[in-house]
């Protein structure tokens, strides 16, 4: 054999073997891949079948949900009012100025700012040297003149014998009547001179018109005051009135004698008052009309000036369905309450009517629900955010029933 016969016998063995090895690397392939059948996949492979099993499992059961005991509310009949608020600040009824009415030296003043006193009571005193000496000048004036009336009189008395007996004329009779006249006359001034004399000294003596407190002292003891300079005010605590504000919308339904339920900037009780006078027009710029309300104080603690705040009940609705403005809920404008059905939580759709802000019920105030709740109805009267419906209820560690806070909520913000 020659050497060109063994090169080929050399090739043609290269070729065979390659084509021996690609056919043994696809019978290799092929028992890999899962077999395929006219319509897709026959059988999956077993590391894929703990997951498809997982997603065709039932979804797990809602938590349960634990309530506190405030939180829930059984529902009953009640009165509620419709009302509007009222602001102002109180002032009292009746104050006034103490004024000097004689000029002259204050020498004592009684009184300061805070001090009760009552009508009549003495509050200060003027010098009343200079009023007295005019007092005592003005007697002796009023002797004098009474004494020379008693002179005219029995020369008038006198004059009439001799003139009936004609030893005088007429005319000295009618002289003697003109001076027992002018005598008479003088004796009368004198008389008003003493009088106002002695209502003078009385002026020195500075004394309350009326029961009250003392609101400002405008003197000081020392100081020389003038007529109708200021000495005092004094106001009374004991009857207010509040100047407050009413829509013109609303005045139709506001009368006189009105209750007003108020209450008082850092007092906790609660104040009654009444409406006593409705302005004739609205005021300037605010298309309000302005009200006055009466109140009967007998609190020692409140004082003039005192900002308050009070409910005008408009409408009032007698063995309505109530709840508290906070367990009303709203999707797409429609209200509703989360409703204990049994041993879960639902959706309620509510209608509302009167609706009441007075700060009532935990502080919400308090709403009328016309359909969607009967007496006996269990609900959420709390905002605790959005319940899941459904979801049953677990009783507390005590064994009471609902007895603890709700487990599953979303933030309160999130719920209207």
């Amino acid at each position: 054999m020659n050497v060109r016969t063994l090169a080929l016998v050399v090739v043609v063995a290269a070729i065979v073997g390659a084509v021996a090895y690609r056919a043994g690397g696809q019978r290799a392939r092929s028992a890999a891949v899962p077999p395929i059948a006219a319509n897709g996949p026959v059988a999956a492979p077993a590391a894929n079948a703990a997951p498809s099993a997982a997603r065709g499992a039932e979804p797990p059961a809602p938590s349960a949900i634990e309530f506190g005991p405030n939180e829930l509310l059984v529902i009953s009949e009640r009165t509620i009012s419709r009302s509007i608020p009222l602001t102002g600040s109180l002032q009292p009824v009746r104050e006034t100025l103490v004024k000097a009415k004689v000029a002259g030296e204050l020498r004592d003043l009684a009184v300061r700012e805070g001090t009760s006193v009552r009508a009549g009571q003495l509050l200060a005193r003027i010098d009343p040297t200079e009023f007295e000496w005019r007092v005592r000048e003005r007697e002796a004036q009023l002797r004098s003149a009474e004494a020379q009336l008693e002179q005219a009189r029995r020369a008038l008395d006198n004059n009439r014998q001799l003139s009936d007996k004609g030893f005088i004329s007429t005319t000295a009779a009618d002289n003697a009547r003109s001076a027992h006249d002018g005598a008479l006359g003088a004796r009368d001034a004198a008389v008003a001179q003493l009088t106002m004399a002695r209502k003078a000294l009385a002026d020195t003596q500075v004394t309350a018109p009326m029961s009250g407190v003392i609101a400002e002292r405008f003197a000081q003891v020392g100081e020389k005051v003038s007529p109708d300079n200021r000495i005092v005010s004094i106001i009374d605590l004991s009857r207010m009135e509040i100047e407050a504000l009413v829509p013109s919308g609303e005045i139709a339904a506001v009368r006189i004698g009105q209750p007003v339920s108020l209450t008082v900037e850092g007092i906790e009780d609660r104040l009654a008052g009444q409406i006593v006078r409705i302005s004739p027009g609205t005021q300037a710029g605010t298309r309000s009309i302005p009200v006055h309300i009466g109140v009967d104080n007998r609190d020692p603690r409140i004082r003039a000036g005192m900002f308050a705040q009070g409910w005008l009940v408009m409408d009032r609705k007698e063995r309505a369905i109530v709840v508290p403005i906070a367990a009303i809920r709203e999707d797409a404008g429609r209200p509703f309450v989360y409703l204990i059905d049994g041993n879960r939580v639902i959706r309620r759709d509510v209608a509302l009517g009167v609706r009441d802000e007075s700060a009532g019920d935990g502080g919400s105030g308090s709403v009328q629900v016309i359909s969607g709740l009967k007496p006996g109805d269990r609900i959420v009267a709390v905002n605790l955010g959005t319940l899941r419906e459904g979801a049953p209820l677990r009783r507390g560690p005590a064994g009471e029933d609902l007895s603890a806070r709700a487990a599953e909520v979303t933030p309160p913000a999130a719920v209207r």
